[in-house]
């Protein structure tokens, strides 16, 4: 297995023993049997199946409709939502397949043994998407300054590893014994050790749901019954406070959730993924999308690859 880091992406996010390609050259001479996606965006011009595996529940940060491009063979969804938003192309295109799975990310999570430790105060845990117009980093900064001095909570702080430097040099000047700044690495132990989350409109909130506990929103595009959405930093510690001392109502509204988002909660998605794929290997899958040719001239322009040969 290979990655393919484009754009901002760094290979520091890789674990030991991953290994990434050089660039698309490299990626088209590894001649891959099936090409995975958490995003929307797939060059036709590197061979292999390719799989659409999606980067949060349900909705994305643009809303709830879904463009099918022609750029995948097979879509794995998290649910019955997101499934129903693409059936209609199924039946009408004809080249690709959905399967049900899961959304993968969350196998690691629901694996990871919860925290056991009893800390001396309630745990908050921060964490913020990187698009400006979506991001409260840079409002709800002043308020999480003035919080973290009281030592009232203990904040975690993790930020998105594309977020502007100079927002994460500003989160960074906060670290105090009340105030500690983390890695992306450490997203999954925070997410189970912290009490509350604070959060924007960042998929991590989604997860943070999954475990049944409290989130606190800075103007979420859809904020639902399970949160505490504020549009004002001045109403961060009130919001705190009631996510803290969830009244019956919030507690329903948490646990149904995840079950309303999708039915796989056991940790098993990604293995349902490569069943899905190993299927269309053994099926002989032919690939009959659409040539995409403008599209993937663009991509060949922002990828920097020139060679049309491929």
């Amino acid at each position: 297995m290979r990655w393919l880091l484009v754009e901002n992406a760094s290979a520091d996010l890789l674990e030991p023993g991953e290994i990434a390609v050089p660039g698309i050259a490299a990626a088209i001479t590894y001649n891959p049997e099936v090409v995975f996606a958490p995003g929307d965006q797939m060059p036709g011009f590197i061979p292999g199946i390719k799989v659409q595996v999606f980067h949060g529940l349900n909705e994305d940060k643009r809303g709830i409709d879904y463009k099918e491009r022609g750029l995948f063979d097979l879509y794995c969804t998290e649910g019955p939502i997101r499934t129903a938003m693409l059936k209609p192309f199924e039946k009408r295109n004809g080249y690709f397949r959905i399967r049900e799975t899961g959304w993968p990310k969350l196998d690691a999570l629901f694996d990871m043994p919860g925290d056991k430790i009893c800390h001396d105060r309630p745990q908050i845990l921060f964490g913020s998407t990187f698009t400006p117009h979506l991001s409260g980093a840079e409002a709800l900064f002043p308020e999480i300054k003035r919080l973290s001095q009281s030592g009232r909570w203990q904040w975690l702080v993790t930020l998105h590893p594309k977020m502007a430097k100079q927002t994460v040099a500003r989160y960074l000047s906060l670290e105090n014994e009340n105030l500690s700044f983390y890695g992306t690495g450490s997203v999954l132990e925070l997410q189970h050790r912290a009490d509350v989350i604070v959060s924007d409109n960042s998929s991590i909130l989604q997860e943070f749901l999954l475990l049944k506990k409290p989130v606190v929103t800075y103007k979420n595009r859809d904020p639902q019954a399970c949160m505490i959405n504020i549009t004002k930093p001045g109403d961060l510690e009130n919001a705190i406070l009631k996510a803290l001392t969830p009244d019956d109502a919030l507690i329903k509204a948490i646990e149904a959730y995840g079950p309303s988002m999708t039915p796989f909660l056991d940790g098993a998605s990604s293995g349902r993924v490569l069943d899905a794929v190993e299927e269309m290997i053994q099926g002989g899958w032919k690939d009959t999308k659409p040539a995409n040719l403008w599209r993937n001239f663009k991509m060949r322009q922002r990828l920097k690859y020139k060679n049309f040969r491929y």
